[in-house]
């Protein structure tokens, strides 16, 4: 937070958000299980980190560590729209992003608190969990790469001479023209992104479901301590997906159809119906 008000860029922390999870993760590499979600969470970081530095982020470093380009976000809070509040949210939402970080950095330090156990083998419920994971991290690779072609486009049509022109299909002349991406993943779920992380943060918990499954006799406890986890981001994308949506609605007027057209997370059955048979987006 120090850094982020003396440099008066507040996305300090996104540089350590790609990679800090990833290390924390090989520390506490015990068993098979640890091993593949350490494997699963350097993918994670992987992607994040390198979407991260072609959207600028990384902008002069090493020689400007604190530089880069800033979160349009905190640009939006620094006016106001959160009653002139900014600086305490942005407390607030450090302290809400570093705690999970500090509690498992504290957990990985002593290997005895990773429930080692010679033997403890990948089981059904693992195997789901890593699939999960994967396909959500490919809709977010996916996702990714077609907000960057979009912003490109868009960004090509509004210095070109030709204008719209330089957009090839109508499907992305109209993209271009109300000023935001409605195609592809986007015509499915307003924040593609937003849902396949929410996704991976629970596929995650699963794999702490799976260290109960029963070795003899007992049952497969869906409960426990670490659900906190996922329900806490959970929760921060809800607030952070209002804001963007708030952002969004406000810059383009034609934003309000699109929110009654296309839900937020959840897709509708027509639309993967649609998608499925070849008929969507």
């Amino acid at each position: 937070f120090l850094i982020s008000s003396f440099t008066g860029n507040f996305s300090q922390v996104d540089k350590l958000w790609s990679t800090i999870p990833a290390i924390y993760a090989w520390m506490c590499v015990t068993d098979t299980r640890t091993q593949l979600m350490a494997s699963l969470t350097t993918l994670w970081s992987a992607r994040l980190t390198y979407n991260f530095y072609r959207r600028g982020r990384y902008d002069g470093w090493p020689f400007n560590l604190f530089g880069g380009e800033e979160d349009y976000r905190w640009v939006i809070l620094r006016r106001g729209i959160l009653g002139g509040c900014w600086t305490l949210y942005w407390n607030w939402l450090i302290l809400y992003i570093a705690s999970p970080s500090l509690v498992a950095w504290s957990i990985a330090m002593k290997r005895t608190h990773c429930g080692y156990e010679e033997g403890n083998t990948l089981n059904a419920i693992d195997k789901i969990a890593a699939s999960i994971f994967l396909f959500a991290l490919c809709i977010e690779s996916m996702a990714d790469n077609q907000q960057l072609r979009f912003q490109n486009r868009k960004l090509h049509a509004l210095s070109a001479v030709c204008g719209l022109a330089s957009a090839t299909t109508a499907e992305n002349n109209k993209d271009v023209m109300d000023g935001f991406c409605q195609s592809g993943l986007f015509a499915i779920v307003r924040k593609p992104n937003y849902a396949a992380e929410q996704l991976i943060w629970i596929s995650y918990y699963l794999f702490s479901v799976a260290a109960t499954w029963p070795q003899s006799e007992g049952t497969v406890s869906l409960v426990n301590w670490s659900m906190g986890g996922f329900v806490l981001l959970c929760v921060l994308f809800q607030g952070s997906g209002w804001l963007t949506e708030e952002i969004s609605s406000s810059k383009y007027p034609a934003y309000r159809d699109y929110q009654r057209r296309v839900p937020l997370y959840m897709p509708k059955m027509s639309a993967l119906w649609n998608l499925l048979i070849g008929e969507g987006n």
